[in-house]
């Protein structure tokens, strides 16, 4: 029997599996590891139901919508700076968990649109003119505003939902606008939607985003 087939001793095992083997074990301790270690997420309170009167000057405000009922979408309005009763009621932003959409597109009764931008909150200095992006789809049928759809990222060890370092710039259902941020997705306790939003509205009808 030549030197290259005889059998290796008993007990000999290579060296390779047990590398191999200690690495796989890393990976599973890490991945263990890092979905026990769950980061507190910033977290509000919603803001109560408040519209006030319409204004004509430019708005900063920060606002905490409450959209944890999944059963149905919850409607903000810029102008008044709150959450409205109900879509008779006028509105520029509907919320549902996750889910953001504009009050325009086929079927929508408004002017709304968004359009997303990697830009600095203090660079956004003026709205477009054109390029805004409408809802696709009906409010009770999975609607979708590609601009604000994928707002978030997810996270896999954490299994949180982080805002994207983007501002947002709003047209109104009424052809008004508004800059905004994503803060934050939850309410004390981590508990999933409460979808926080700083904003500046212009109410005088202009395309300037500064007060």
């Amino acid at each position: 029997m030549s030197a290259d087939n005889r059998e290796q001793p008993e007990g000999r095992r290579p060296i390779g599996l047990y590398l191999g083997g200690g690495a796989f074990a890393l990976v599973i301790g890490a991945v263990v590891a890092g979905s026990l270690s769950r980061p507190d997420p910033l977290s509000f309170v919603p803001t109560p139901v408040a519209p006030r009167p319409p204004v004509d000057h430019f708005v900063l405000d920060t606002v905490t919508v409450d959209a944890r009922d999944g059963s149905g979408w919850v409607y903000f309005d810029f102008d008044k700076g709150s959450a409205v009763e109900g879509p008779l009621a006028g509105w520029d932003l509907a919320v549902n968990r996750y889910h953001i959409v504009v009050n325009g597109g086929t079927g929508y009764p408004g002017a709304g649109g968004a359009i997303a931008t990697t830009a600095p909150w203090a660079a956004v200095t003026e709205a477009p003119a054109a390029g805004y992006e409408t809802t696709e789809g009906a409010l009770n049928d999975g609607p979708a505003t590609p601009g604000l759809e994928r707002w978030y990222t997810y996270g896999f060890f954490s299994h949180l939902l982080e805002p994207k370092d983007e501002t947002y710039v709003i047209r109104t259902a009424e052809g008004r606008y508004a800059k905004l941020r994503i803060l934050s997705y939850y309410c004390p306790q981590a508990t999933p939607g409460c979808v926080t939003l700083v904003y500046g509205y212009q109410g005088d009808g202009t395309r300037r985003l500064t007060g």
